[in-house]
């Protein structure tokens, strides 16, 4: 009998092989545990992050914070994550950089800030200088109106007389003689853009290459500059000021997203589209059937002018060429601002809207505004002016209609100082 049976080696190898193999998978699977645990936690760190760049972003609007400085803002989520905010301007927006990190994980979002009414957004005010605001033609009224104590009344302008069953459609207010005031760091904000010797700071590009130039928000800034700039057949997008000594001309084959131009006059032509901020310190014109989306602005802000420039009289007064002026069927989603601290009556438009041109915004007029067109919005003038065969007609709106109820109500716009406590994102940048 025997005790003892040999063992093959081959059965002692497949032994140990199959040993090796069970190992090899508890290890493998104890490694895509750790795997799964890190990635999970990696993820709840992210999304942690991420979601306290937004929740910066809305505790930084109800906060009073600096130009320039990083303003830190105390995190309400169960992971430590550290959020500031740094608030200065692109163009006349305000911009908040909001930047969040735990550890090695960092996140950073940028957003345009706009004012916004706490009530209803008013369709009109007027300046009050003791003399009614007169109606004539096809001119519409919807909305509150802040006018003069005289009120709306009835006018005619060569036959064409007004004809609807009420002045206004909407509810009347009293107004003041000096216009709503822009936010004090808007005002000197755009007095130093429109500056003759004010010069961008950035990366200067001496050249655009043929498929165009992106430049994001977290990079510096890029600068197109020259004494006359003509963008044609040319992509730009985004952190980009185009900056001329004497013009910049736009033509329709240009494709412009979010960038800022800046120069004494600034020529937008016929058919262009895109999507920019417009400053200049002598005028801007907008061709026939241009849409520019929102939120885009035009801002101009006129130099001091002698006594006699705004004074103009005969068929002189018609030569004398707006300081913002938008052709036929041009549409503007954003704002139309003119400033002029100049005390000379003046008998000429400082912004002209030609008939069938569109503003889905605001108009903000230190001035004279001639309005043909429409405005879904608000309007905000020291007075109206009518320019019709030779005759000059003050403080007459002709044929042009104001409705502040067509306006979205998510809309946020210019920064005045009644909405310095209310302000919201207009848009999120890249």
């Amino acid at each position: 009998m025997k005790l003892t049976q040999k063992i093959h080696a081959g059965a002692l190898q497949f032994v140990l092989f199959i040993g090796a193999v069970v190992a090899l998978l508890l290890m493998a699977f104890i490694l895509l545990s750790f795997t799964h645990s890190h990635f999970d936690n990696k993820t709840d760190t992210y999304v942690a992050v991420v979601k306290s760049a937004d929740f910066g972003m809305k505790a930084a609007l109800k906060i009073p914070m600096a130009l320039n400085v990083e303003t830190a803002v105390r995190s309400e989520t169960d992971i430590p994550v550290a959020i500031s905010v740094k608030r200065d301007f692109w163009g006349v927006f305000e911009r908040r950089t909001v930047t969040t990190s735990h550890g090695n994980t960092k996140y950073q979002k940028t957003a345009l800030i706009g004012g916004k009414d706490k009530q209803e957004l008013p369709a009109l005010y007027v300046n009050d200088h003791q003399r009614p605001v007169i109606l004539a033609g096809n001119a519409m009224i919807t909305g509150t109106a802040f006018l003069p104590e005289q009120g709306l009344k009835m006018g005619n302008i060569h036959g064409n007389s007004y004809h609807r069953s009420s002045l206004l459609f909407g509810q009347q207010k009293k107004s003041d003689s000096l216009l709503p005031k822009l936010s004090p760091e808007l005002d000197a904000q755009i007095a130093k853009l429109t500056h003759t010797n004010y010069v961008p700071e950035g990366r200067v590009w001496r050249s655009i290459q043929q498929d165009g130039l992106q430049n994001s928000f977290t990079e510096p800034t890029a600068i197109i500059r020259d004494r006359i700039v003509r963008l044609t057949d040319v992509d730009l997008t985004g952190n980009i000021i185009v900056s001329a000594s004497y013009k910049i001309i736009v033509e329709a084959d240009a494709h412009l997203q979010d960038v800022v131009l800046i120069a004494p006059e600034i020529e937008i032509q016929n058919w262009v589209k895109g999507s920019f901020q417009a400053i200049a310190s002598e005028s801007i014109s907008v061709g026939k059937k241009c849409e520019l989306y929102y939120p885009s602005a035009l801002i101009v802000k006129k130099k001091q002018v002698s006594a006699n420039a705004g004074n103009a009289s005969g068929t002189q007064t018609f030569q004398v060429k707006p300081a913002i002026y938008l052709d036929a069927y041009a549409k503007v989603r954003g704002m139309v601002v003119t400033l002029d601290d100049s005390k000379q009556p003046q008998y000429t438009p400082q912004i002209k809207l030609d008939m069938e041109s569109k503003v889905i915004g605001e108009v903000y007029c230190s001035k004279n505004l001639e309005l043909k067109g429409r405005v879904n919005g608000a309007v905000a003038t020291d007075g109206f002016i009518a320019l019709e065969d030779g005759s000059v007609y003050q403080n007459h709106l002709y044929n042009g209609s104001i409705n502040s109820m067509n306006l979205d109500a998510s809309y946020a716009g210019l920064l005045l100082a009644s909405r310095e406590q209310n302000k919201k994102v207009m848009k999120w940048l890249y």
